[in-house]
């Protein structure tokens, strides 16, 4: 019977060459500066064009303690992490991205507050993103503000993916099937005793920046929709304010065209107006809805969050 690794960790990769084998040897380091040997370290190729599987292949065949999987295309981070978490033997289980921007000495920090805590999760609060642009850097400290004041669960500011959690939490996390995956989010759901460690995010070590406006916007509304009604409750009171506001304009113009006291026909431009207000306002509405009847439309489909290719393990 194969003895379960005391740490397991699980890196999402997508075109990732440059930065896998200088995260492979700063991981050894750590877990020997530890004292661990018994340790697991699973990468998640997510559809990589570049030369990673390879990579990925070669650093299996020198030590089996680095293993991969590789997906038959694109699942996204997040599809990439749960593969990572379903097939994590560890007793405690690390999350990291695989650009070198989650320093994996911080394990070693991690562990030691997780078991002089007795803690049952303990993740990165990034404190600075010097090394990102401003727009980005703005967009998320928005963003987590405006989600922890609308999600119905606790959510802790500024904490990414890169987390150390022990085997209760982990088989909590891979209980959830739902396909739309906000890791942080998820994390937070299962509960358990969580506490967070404030770090500097350092730049990407090497290679192209992966996620845009685009990708991060619809992460942002993922995280949003996924713990909260907020959106829909919103429309609601709109729709509540723009029907007591239109009653009394209504009434306002009819008397005042009762008394004389404006041209009804100068008032038909200000009437206009606010009829284009008001079908902007629907359409929006509409949008709000169509989203979480999307993400209705997805879980219900059932498909597999990832397939997985090949696999070293």
């Amino acid at each position: 019977m194969s003895v379960r690794p005391q740490f397991s960790v699980v890196i999402p990769s997508y075109d990732e060459e440059p930065n896998i084998r200088p995260l492979a040897d700063r991981l050894k380091a750590t877990f020997a500066k530890m004292g661990v040997e018994n340790w697991e370290a699973i990468w998640v190729e997510n559809g990589s064009s570049d030369g990673s599987l390879e990579l990925l292949e070669e650093l299996h065949q020198e030590d089996s303690r680095c293993k991969y999987l590789s997906l038959s295309r694109n699942f996204g981070h997040s599809g990439a992490v749960a593969c990572g978490l379903d097939f994590a033997d560890g007793e405690m289980v690390v999350m990291m991205d695989g650009d070198l921007q989650d320093p994996p000495e911080m394990i070693e920090d991690f562990h030691k507050k997780l078991e002089g805590e007795d803690l049952d999760v303990v993740y990165g609060q990034r404190k600075k993103r010097d090394k990102e642009g401003f727009i980005k850097r703005t967009s998320m400290t928005i963003f987590y503000r405006l989600w922890k004041r609308t999600a119905y669960i606790h959510v802790p500011l500024d904490a990414g993916n890169f987390c150390l959690m022990r085997r209760s939490v982990v088989n909590a996390l891979t209980s959830l099937r739902e396909r739309g995956r906000f890791v942080p989010g998820l994390r937070a759901f299962v509960g358990f005793k969580q506490d967070g460690i404030a770090f500097d995010r350092p730049g990407r070590a090497a290679g192209e920046e992966k996620t845009n406006f685009w990708i991060l916007s619809g992460i942002a509304i993922e995280g949003l929709l996924a713990f909260s009604v907020f959106p829909l409750r919103l429309l609601m009171i709109t729709g509540m304010v723009a029907i007591v506001l239109s009653v009394v304009a209504a009434f306002i113009m009819m008397l005042g065209n009762w008394l004389n006291w404006f041209d009804m026909r100068n008032e038909m431009t200000y009437l206009t107006a606010l009829m284009v207000l008001i079908g902007g306002a629907t359409m929006l509405g509409i949008g709000v809805i169509g989203e979480y009847v999307g993400r209705i439309y997805q879980e219900v489909k059932r498909r597999p969050i990832y397939i997985v290719r090949r696999r070293g393990i």
